[in-house]
């Protein structure tokens, strides 16, 4: 299995899955210009340096060594 959670036999890395399933839509949609910062976003996802977080269906990325503390 391919994807950030191959640790777990069960577990399959919903995010990839659903990327791949955008770039092969926007392939269809001959949308070049998509499937260019998909496939870049796709590939820093699956080496660990971005998160990738879906809105409305749509992916919004974050850096992975980001801190999520609100509490300031």
């Amino acid at each position: 299995m391919t994807g950030r959670y191959t640790d777990y036999d069960n577990v399959a890395d919903f995010t990839a899955h659903k990327m791949k399933q955008l770039l092969h839509d926007m392939r269809k949609l001959q949308r070049a210009d998509i499937v260019t910062v998909l496939e870049d976003a796709l590939a820093s996802y699956e080496a660990g340096l971005i998160d990738i977080h879906f809105v409305n269906g749509w992916p919004h990325i974050s850096h992975s060594n980001e801190e999520n503390d609100m509490s300031d």
